[in-house]
């Protein structure tokens, strides 16, 4: 646990807290798509016969602390980060000499 200026974290939660979280996150993550299907190799074709069984993807309650000044040098640099990917996407010539290589 660390101690923030906003208290500690990830924050203790009783029982009945982390409950309520664990089955809000799960049937949001449903409700928006945010599933992924098992390999087969993890489920036994007897136990999905229809191959329709989904699992919510792996989420965390309580995301890692991020220091705000490379959050700012994320801002600082993102136009230029955003020109450059554009022009790449927009050279399909250079794009396939690449993937050609």
């Amino acid at each position: 646990m660390t101690i923030t200026e906003h208290g500690s974290y990830p924050p203790e939660l009783s029982t009945e807290e982390e409950k309520y979280l664990l089955e809000n996150v799960k049937d949001w993550s449903i409700a928006h798509g945010l599933a992924v299907r098992p390999a087969p190799s993890f489920v036994e074709p007897s136990n999905d016969p229809s191959g329709v069984l989904a699992t919510t993807a792996p989420v965390t309650l309580f995301p890692s602390l991020f220091p705000r000044s490379c959050f700012e040098e994320g801002l600082a640099i993102q136009k230029a980060y955003n020109e450059l990917y554009s022009a790449i996407a927009r050279d399909e010539e250079w794009l396939k000499s690449i993937v050609e290589e």
